[in-house]
Protein backbone atom coordinates (compact mmCIF):
# COMPACT_ATOMS: atom_id res chain seq x y z
CA UNK A 1 0.00 0.00 0.00
CA UNK A 2 1.27 3.50 -0.77
CA UNK A 3 -0.87 6.28 0.67
CA UNK A 4 1.78 8.78 1.82
CA UNK A 5 2.99 9.76 5.25
CA UNK A 6 1.65 8.07 8.37
CA UNK A 7 1.55 8.40 12.13
CA UNK A 8 4.18 5.67 12.73
CA UNK A 9 7.34 5.12 10.69
CA UNK A 10 8.98 1.73 11.27
CA UNK A 11 12.62 1.43 10.18
CA UNK A 12 14.59 -1.78 9.81
CA UNK A 13 14.80 -5.14 8.10
CA UNK A 14 12.60 -7.35 5.97
CA UNK A 15 13.54 -11.00 5.52
CA UNK A 16 12.21 -14.08 3.79
CA UNK A 17 11.51 -16.62 6.54
CA UNK A 18 11.50 -20.31 5.65
CA UNK A 19 9.70 -22.92 7.77
CA UNK A 20 9.65 -26.73 7.43
CA UNK A 21 6.23 -27.60 6.04
CA UNK A 22 3.97 -29.23 8.64
CA UNK A 23 6.79 -29.09 11.18
CA UNK A 24 8.86 -31.70 9.38
CA UNK A 25 12.51 -32.25 10.24
CA UNK A 26 15.04 -30.65 7.88
CA UNK A 27 16.39 -33.26 5.44
CA UNK A 28 17.17 -33.57 1.73
CA UNK A 29 13.92 -33.12 -0.15
CA UNK A 30 12.18 -31.35 2.75
CA UNK A 31 9.27 -29.15 1.82
CA UNK A 32 9.49 -25.55 3.00
CA UNK A 33 6.93 -22.75 3.24
CA UNK A 34 7.98 -19.10 3.12
CA UNK A 35 6.66 -15.94 4.71
CA UNK A 36 7.69 -12.29 4.56
CA UNK A 37 9.17 -11.53 7.97
CA UNK A 38 11.88 -9.44 9.57
CA UNK A 39 11.62 -7.42 12.74
CA UNK A 40 10.62 -4.13 11.12
CA UNK A 41 8.12 -5.65 8.68
CA UNK A 42 6.48 -7.55 11.54
CA UNK A 43 6.22 -4.48 13.79
CA UNK A 44 4.80 -2.38 10.97
CA UNK A 45 2.12 -4.92 10.13
CA UNK A 46 1.07 -5.25 13.76
CA UNK A 47 0.81 -1.49 14.26
CA UNK A 48 -1.13 -1.09 11.00
CA UNK A 49 -3.46 -4.00 11.72
CA UNK A 50 -4.33 -2.43 15.07
CA UNK A 51 -5.35 0.87 13.57
CA UNK A 52 -2.23 3.03 13.24
CA UNK A 53 -1.38 4.59 9.91
CA UNK A 54 2.04 3.02 9.43
CA UNK A 55 4.89 3.41 6.95
CA UNK A 56 7.87 1.07 6.51
CA UNK A 57 11.45 2.00 5.59
CA UNK A 58 13.24 -1.17 4.51
CA UNK A 59 15.03 -2.95 1.67
CA UNK A 60 13.80 -5.86 -0.45
CA UNK A 61 15.86 -7.60 -3.09
CA UNK A 62 15.39 -7.82 -6.84
CA UNK A 63 15.55 -11.63 -6.87
CA UNK A 64 12.44 -13.79 -7.26
CA UNK A 65 11.59 -13.93 -3.55
CA UNK A 66 12.27 -10.21 -3.23
CA UNK A 67 9.74 -9.58 -5.99
CA UNK A 68 7.18 -11.65 -4.12
CA UNK A 69 8.00 -9.89 -0.86
CA UNK A 70 7.53 -6.45 -2.43
CA UNK A 71 4.19 -7.51 -3.89
CA UNK A 72 3.07 -9.00 -0.57
CA UNK A 73 3.95 -5.84 1.37
CA UNK A 74 2.26 -3.60 -1.20
CA UNK A 75 -0.96 -5.59 -0.87
CA UNK A 76 -0.99 -5.24 2.93
CA UNK A 77 -2.04 -2.48 5.35
CA UNK A 78 1.40 -0.81 5.56
CA UNK A 79 2.42 2.19 3.43
CA UNK A 80 5.31 1.01 1.24
CA UNK A 81 6.39 4.39 -0.17
CA UNK A 82 9.78 4.00 1.55
CA UNK A 83 10.39 0.35 0.65
CA UNK A 84 13.51 0.31 -1.55
CA UNK A 85 14.16 -2.33 -4.20
CA UNK A 86 17.88 -3.07 -3.98
CA UNK A 87 19.75 -4.80 -6.78
CA UNK A 88 20.78 -7.83 -4.79
CA UNK A 89 19.60 -10.97 -3.08
CA UNK A 90 17.04 -11.05 -0.30
CA UNK A 91 18.11 -12.05 3.23
CA UNK A 92 16.86 -15.52 4.15
CA UNK A 93 16.27 -17.08 7.54
CA UNK A 94 15.17 -20.64 8.25
CA UNK A 95 13.59 -22.23 11.29
CA UNK A 96 15.34 -25.45 12.28
CA UNK A 97 13.43 -27.59 14.81
CA UNK A 98 15.61 -28.95 17.61
CA UNK A 99 15.03 -31.32 20.52
CA UNK A 100 14.60 -28.42 22.93
CA UNK A 101 12.74 -26.02 20.64
CA UNK A 102 14.17 -24.33 17.56
CA UNK A 103 17.11 -22.39 16.18
CA UNK A 104 17.26 -19.97 13.29
CA UNK A 105 19.86 -20.14 10.53
CA UNK A 106 20.35 -16.96 8.51
CA UNK A 107 21.88 -16.03 5.16
CA UNK A 108 22.49 -12.30 5.50
CA UNK A 109 26.00 -11.58 4.20
CA UNK A 110 25.96 -10.05 0.73
CA UNK A 111 22.20 -9.54 0.81
CA UNK A 112 20.18 -6.31 0.91
CA UNK A 113 19.58 -6.71 4.66
CA UNK A 114 18.58 -3.50 6.46
CA UNK A 115 17.37 -0.25 4.93
CA UNK A 116 18.61 2.45 2.55
CA UNK A 117 19.49 5.60 4.57
CA UNK A 118 17.51 8.67 3.53
CA UNK A 119 19.33 11.67 2.09
CA UNK A 120 17.59 13.91 4.61
CA UNK A 121 16.81 12.19 7.93
CA UNK A 122 14.84 15.13 9.30
CA UNK A 123 12.62 15.37 6.23
CA UNK A 124 11.79 11.68 6.53
CA UNK A 125 10.89 11.58 10.22
CA UNK A 126 9.26 15.01 10.70
CA UNK A 127 5.83 14.10 9.26
CA UNK A 128 5.46 11.21 11.72
CA UNK A 129 4.37 11.15 15.34
CA UNK A 130 6.56 8.11 16.08
CA UNK A 131 9.63 6.56 14.49
CA UNK A 132 10.39 3.00 15.56
CA UNK A 133 13.97 1.73 15.14
CA UNK A 134 15.26 -1.83 15.30
CA UNK A 135 18.45 -2.99 17.03
CA UNK A 136 19.13 -5.69 14.44
CA UNK A 137 20.18 -2.94 12.01
CA UNK A 138 22.41 -1.23 14.58
CA UNK A 139 25.72 -3.06 13.86
CA UNK A 140 28.34 -0.92 12.02
CA UNK A 141 28.22 -3.23 9.00
CA UNK A 142 24.48 -2.68 8.58
CA UNK A 143 22.96 0.72 9.42
CA UNK A 144 24.51 1.98 12.67
CA UNK A 145 25.20 5.57 11.61
CA UNK A 146 21.84 5.86 9.83
CA UNK A 147 19.94 4.57 12.88
CA UNK A 148 21.67 7.14 15.05
CA UNK A 149 20.98 9.97 12.58
CA UNK A 150 17.30 9.10 12.44
CA UNK A 151 17.05 9.02 16.24
CA UNK A 152 18.83 12.36 16.52
CA UNK A 153 16.68 13.97 13.82
CA UNK A 154 13.48 12.78 15.48
CA UNK A 155 14.60 13.97 18.92
CA UNK A 156 15.50 17.38 17.49
CA UNK A 157 11.92 17.76 16.22
CA UNK A 158 8.54 16.70 17.54
CA UNK A 159 8.76 13.04 16.50
CA UNK A 160 8.97 10.56 19.35
CA UNK A 161 11.47 7.69 19.15
CA UNK A 162 10.72 4.04 19.87
CA UNK A 163 13.51 1.44 19.92
CA UNK A 164 13.70 -2.34 20.28
CA UNK A 165 17.14 -3.53 21.45
CA UNK A 166 16.98 -6.85 19.53
CA UNK A 167 20.50 -7.91 20.47
CA UNK A 168 22.01 -10.84 18.53
CA UNK A 169 25.28 -12.28 19.82
CA UNK A 170 26.55 -13.04 16.33
CA UNK A 171 26.30 -9.35 15.39
CA UNK A 172 28.62 -8.02 18.11
CA UNK A 173 32.27 -8.69 18.83
CA UNK A 174 31.99 -7.80 22.52
CA UNK A 175 29.25 -6.77 24.99
CA UNK A 176 30.97 -3.38 25.30
CA UNK A 177 30.64 -2.73 21.55
CA UNK A 178 26.91 -3.42 21.79
CA UNK A 179 26.51 -1.25 24.89
CA UNK A 180 28.29 1.69 23.26
CA UNK A 181 26.12 1.43 20.15
CA UNK A 182 22.96 1.25 22.26
CA UNK A 183 23.87 4.31 24.29
CA UNK A 184 24.26 6.35 21.13
CA UNK A 185 20.59 5.69 20.32
CA UNK A 186 18.87 5.15 23.68
CA UNK A 187 19.62 8.70 24.79
CA UNK A 188 17.04 9.88 22.23
CA UNK A 189 14.32 7.29 22.96
CA UNK A 190 10.90 7.83 24.49
CA UNK A 191 9.75 4.20 24.28
CA UNK A 192 12.13 1.27 24.81
CA UNK A 193 11.57 -2.47 24.35
CA UNK A 194 14.03 -5.08 25.61
CA UNK A 195 14.09 -8.78 26.30
CA UNK A 196 16.21 -10.37 28.99
CA UNK A 197 18.29 -12.02 26.25
CA UNK A 198 19.12 -8.57 24.85
CA UNK A 199 20.52 -7.56 28.22
CA UNK A 200 22.64 -10.71 28.32
CA UNK A 201 24.18 -9.71 24.97
CA UNK A 202 24.95 -6.28 26.47
CA UNK A 203 26.65 -7.92 29.47
CA UNK A 204 24.35 -6.37 32.09
CA UNK A 205 21.96 -7.94 34.58
CA UNK A 206 18.84 -9.46 33.03
CA UNK A 207 16.71 -7.19 35.21
CA UNK A 208 15.20 -3.70 35.08
CA UNK A 209 18.28 -2.47 36.97
CA UNK A 210 20.49 -3.84 34.19
CA UNK A 211 18.41 -2.09 31.56
CA UNK A 212 18.63 1.21 33.42
CA UNK A 213 22.44 0.94 33.30
CA UNK A 214 22.20 1.46 29.53
CA UNK A 215 20.29 4.73 29.84
CA UNK A 216 21.70 8.20 30.57
CA UNK A 217 21.53 9.01 34.28
CA UNK A 218 18.94 11.76 33.68
CA UNK A 219 16.88 9.99 31.01
CA UNK A 220 13.08 9.80 30.86
CA UNK A 221 11.23 7.09 28.95
CA UNK A 222 8.64 4.32 29.08
CA UNK A 223 10.42 0.97 29.24
CA UNK A 224 9.24 -2.62 28.76
CA UNK A 225 11.30 -5.68 29.74
CA UNK A 226 9.95 -9.02 28.49
CA UNK A 227 10.99 -12.50 29.56
CA UNK A 228 9.23 -15.08 27.39
CA UNK A 229 6.26 -16.61 29.25
CA UNK A 230 7.29 -14.91 32.51
CA UNK A 231 5.79 -11.60 33.59
CA UNK A 232 6.60 -8.45 31.63
CA UNK A 233 7.88 -5.47 33.63
CA UNK A 234 6.84 -1.99 32.55
CA UNK A 235 8.54 1.11 33.94
CA UNK A 236 8.09 4.85 33.81
CA UNK A 237 11.53 6.43 34.12
CA UNK A 238 11.79 10.15 34.87
CA UNK A 239 15.16 11.88 35.20
CA UNK A 240 16.85 8.52 35.65
CA UNK A 241 14.56 7.30 38.45
CA UNK A 242 11.75 4.74 38.26
CA UNK A 243 8.54 6.58 39.19
CA UNK A 244 6.05 3.87 38.25
CA UNK A 245 6.23 0.10 37.82
CA UNK A 246 3.72 -2.48 36.64
CA UNK A 247 3.82 -6.16 35.72
CA UNK A 248 1.63 -8.27 33.48
CA UNK A 249 1.89 -11.97 32.71
CA UNK A 250 1.41 -13.13 29.09
CA UNK A 251 -1.62 -15.32 28.41
CA UNK A 252 -1.03 -19.04 28.07
CA UNK A 253 -0.74 -20.18 24.47
CA UNK A 254 0.45 -23.09 22.35
CA UNK A 255 3.79 -22.05 20.87
CA UNK A 256 4.32 -22.83 17.18
CA UNK A 257 7.48 -20.71 16.98
CA UNK A 258 9.08 -18.13 19.26
CA UNK A 259 9.83 -15.86 16.28
CA UNK A 260 7.95 -12.58 16.19
CA UNK A 261 6.84 -12.35 19.82
CA UNK A 262 8.80 -9.18 20.53
CA UNK A 263 7.77 -7.67 17.19
CA UNK A 264 4.10 -8.25 17.95
CA UNK A 265 4.58 -6.78 21.42
CA UNK A 266 6.22 -3.62 20.09
CA UNK A 267 3.74 -3.13 17.25
CA UNK A 268 0.74 -3.50 19.55
CA UNK A 269 2.14 -1.13 22.17
CA UNK A 270 2.95 1.45 19.50
CA UNK A 271 -0.63 1.25 18.21
CA UNK A 272 -2.02 1.52 21.73
CA UNK A 273 0.20 4.49 22.64
CA UNK A 274 -0.79 6.23 19.43
CA UNK A 275 -4.42 5.48 20.31
CA UNK A 276 -4.07 7.30 23.61
CA UNK A 277 -3.40 4.43 26.02
CA UNK A 278 -0.87 5.43 28.69
CA UNK A 279 -1.54 3.05 31.60
CA UNK A 280 1.53 0.85 32.04
CA UNK A 281 -0.30 -2.33 32.96
CA UNK A 282 -2.75 -1.94 30.09
CA UNK A 283 0.07 -1.36 27.60
CA UNK A 284 1.96 -4.42 28.88
CA UNK A 285 -1.22 -6.50 28.69
CA UNK A 286 -1.88 -5.43 25.10
CA UNK A 287 1.74 -6.18 24.16
CA UNK A 288 1.66 -9.58 25.85
CA UNK A 289 -1.55 -10.52 24.04
CA UNK A 290 -0.01 -9.63 20.68
CA UNK A 291 3.18 -11.53 21.50
CA UNK A 292 1.14 -14.60 22.45
CA UNK A 293 -0.84 -14.36 19.21
CA UNK A 294 2.38 -14.03 17.21
CA UNK A 295 3.94 -17.24 18.58
CA UNK A 296 0.77 -19.28 18.23
CA UNK A 297 1.13 -19.56 14.46
CA UNK A 298 3.93 -20.08 11.95
CA UNK A 299 4.66 -16.96 9.93
CA UNK A 300 3.39 -13.44 10.56
CA UNK A 301 0.18 -13.29 12.56
CA UNK A 302 -2.79 -12.34 10.36
CA UNK A 303 -4.13 -9.21 11.98
CA UNK A 304 -6.71 -8.49 9.27
CA UNK A 305 -9.96 -7.39 10.82
CA UNK A 306 -8.47 -6.62 14.25
CA UNK A 307 -9.10 -2.91 14.59
CA UNK A 308 -9.71 -1.98 18.22
CA UNK A 309 -6.77 -2.76 20.50
CA UNK A 310 -9.28 -3.96 23.08
CA UNK A 311 -9.89 -7.11 21.00
CA UNK A 312 -6.42 -8.28 21.99
CA UNK A 313 -7.27 -8.26 25.70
Amino acid sequence: MSDGDGDVLVVGDTTIDLYPAAGEAIAPGSRLEWHVGGTAANVARWAASLGSETSLLTNVGTDAVGEMAARHLAEGPVDTTHVTRVDGTSPLTMQVPTEDGERWDAWIAGSCYGFTPPADAAALVTPHEWVHLEGVTLPPGVNQSAVRRLAEAAADGDTRVSFDLNGRRNQWTTPDAYRQALRGVLQHCDLIFAGVDDLAVAGVERTPAGLLELLPCDHSATVFLTDGPAATTALTVEDGAVTERATARPPATTVATTAGAGDGFAGAVLAARHGGVSDLEELATVGNAAGAAAVSTVGPFDGDGISPVEQLL
